[in-house]
C-alpha cells in the first residue's frame, strides 16, 4: 500500500508537471518541507546504497511516514519530490566521494 502511495503521488505530480500553466497548481506550495541538514541525510542514503535489501525502494525509507500522513495533498507530493531531488544530489555526492578517493588511492 505504501509503495502505491508513491506511485500515485509521483503520477500526480508528473501530471502537475505537465500542466503547470494551470492557476490552481502549487498554490500553496512554497513551504520547504525537509530540512537541509544535508550530513544526516547522505549518512542515511549510504546507509541505504550500501545495504542492497534497503536500496529496492530508498524513498520509502527515507520518508517519514508521519510526516506524510499529516501532510495535504500537495504537501505530500512537493515531500516526495523533494526526498526524489536530496536523494539524487545525496547519490551524486557519494559517488563523487567513492570516485575521488579511488583516483588518490592509484
Amino acid at each position: 500500500m505504501k509503495g502505491n502511495m508513491l506511485k500515485v503521488l509521483a503520477m500526480r505530480a508528473k501530471n502537475r508537471m505537465i500542466n503547470k500553466g494551470s492557476a490552481d497548481t502549487y498554490f500553496d506550495a512554497r513551504v520547504k518541507v525537509i530540512s537541509n541538514d544535508d550530513s544526516e541525510f547522505v549518512d542515511r542514503v549510504r546507509k541505504i546504497l550500501e545495504d542492497e535489501e534497503s536500496s529496492r525502494n530508498p524513498l520509502k525509507i527515507l520518508m517519514d511516514e508521519k510526516r506524510v500522513n499529516k501532510l495535504d495533498e500537495h504537501g505530500k507530493e512537493r515531500y516526495l519530490l523533494e526526498t526524489v531531488d536530496k536523494f539524487l544530489k545525496a547519490k551524486a555526492q557519494i559517488e563523487q566521494e567513492q570516485t575521488g578517493s579511488f583516483l588518490n588511492i592509484i
